[in-house]
């Protein structure tokens, strides 16, 4: 959204976001303070010269020196401030006083000085459009520098140099001419500002807004894989992409010339838990059994749900026999575990089948059957048990 400039200085209309821009410049203040202000101050030093030849070793000549020294000492002093202080922000009007100690010090030079009235012009017009250029932003302040140099040294010029009202109506519209000028070029500057810095801004904030875009996006991208990998009721992968993570599993081993086994898990008696107490507590049980499992296999190891109460593990680096201590393992601590509430005189065992990818098999299949064929064999004799078969039957 673009903000509203005041008519006249063309600052923000709004407080906050003018103290935001000055904050943004104010280490380009600091520097160009301190630069301009030490400038001056030569400049001030330079001119004593100027003094020398116009006046000699005379009262009025001590009289200048002294106030260029006044002045010199008052903006070296500026600019030690200026140049590290966050005065544009806390104290602005300290911004405009090294013009009004210029000016003053002009003025004095009218007076002291009132014979060379004309060399003074030029001096005074250039000082009165520099004070403009000084500090654009800080607009209300140079304009009244320049006023009150431009209103002093016709108001000197009257006084002390005696000039006619013509030549002094000419001098008045050279004053006007500069600080129109001045005052167009800085204000020009000051908007020009201000608009750079709002156009940062808006940039800033496009890009703000791209990447948390971008990352809403992604969160939605992770999500909705997520939703597609995982069995919504037990947090494991589902079919598909335990699948998926099996085969890859299983190339990988082909690759290293190791072993991968495969357990198939069914959760004993499932039908009864859920006809007696419940498909809310067969849910439960569900769960239970799953969190359980990701306990016992190991981070490496891929573990789904099958299908209904039947769970499935791919096991990297596991021969057949790491594979039966790892099944007897997650058999015995469910066999072991007590449940709470309408639960309480449930007993959750599971039978667990393992196989082997054998050497020769390029897939898993053959052992997904065999592991299956082994939990069915379990079940016919007697369920909570860890039950192996190498080869499937023939016959």
């Amino acid at each position: 959204m673009r903000h509203q400039f005041t008519l006249v200085t063309a600052q923000f209309r709004d407080a906050d976001t003018e103290r935001a821009f000055r904050t943004s410049i104010l280490s380009k203040v600091q520097e160009e303070s301190r630069l301009t202000l030490i400038v001056a101050a030569a400049g001030a030093a330079m001119f004593g010269i100027s003094d020398y030849g116009f006046l000699g070793l005379t009262r009025e000549f001590y009289w200048l020196i002294g106030i260029r020294a006044v002045l010199m000492a008052g903006l070296l002093a500026l600019a030690a401030v200026l140049g590290s202080s966050d005065a544009l922000l806390t104290r602005p009007w300290l911004l405009s006083v090294a013009p009004f100690l210029i000016a003053t010090a002009s003025l004095t030079i009218v007076i002291l000085r009132p014979h060379t009235l004309t060399t003074q012009l030029t001096a005074a017009v250039v000082v009165t459009m520099a004070f403009y250029l000084f500090f654009p932003v800080m607009l209300r302040g140079m304009i009244a520098a320049s006023l009150y140099m431009g209103i002093g040294f016709l108001a000197g010029a009257w006084h002390w140099g005696k000039l006619p009202l013509e030549t002094l109506r000419s001098y008045g519209l050279l004053f006007v001419m500069a600080n129109i000028v001045g005052y167009v070029v800085a204000r020009r500057l000051a908007y020009l500002q201000r608009e750079q810095f709002e156009l940062l801004n808006e940039e800033r904030l496009s890009k703000q807004r791209l990447v948390e875009e971008v990352a809403r996006r992604e969160a939605l991208e992770k999500r909705l894989r997520t939703m597609a990998d995982t069995d919504p009721l037990t947090g494991l992968d589902n079919r598909r992409r335990f699948l998926e993570r099996a085969r890859a599993a299983l190339a990988t081993m082909r690759q290293r010339e190791r072993p991968l086994s495969l357990c198939m898990i069914d959760i004993d008696n499932f039908k009864a838990i859920n006809d007696g107490w419940g498909h809310g507590c067969g849910d439960e049980v569900l769960r239970l059994v799953a969190a359980t499992s990701r306990r016992i296999f190991r981070a490496e190891d891929a573990v789904g749900r099958f299908g209904g109460e039947e769970f499935v593990a791919a096991l990297p680096d596991a021969d057949i026999a790491d594979a039966r201590r790892i099944a007897e393992r997650l058999r015995e601590t469910i066999a072991a575990l007590r449940l709470d509430g309408v639960l309480a005189d449930v007993r959750v065992t599971v039978t667990v089948g393992i196989a082997e990818v054998l050497p020769q098999e390029t897939g898993i299949e053959s052992a997904l059957k065999r592991a299956d064929a082994a939990l069915y064999q379990g079940k016919r004799s007697g369920r909570n048990i860890v039950l192996e078969r190498k080869m499937i039957d023939t016959d």
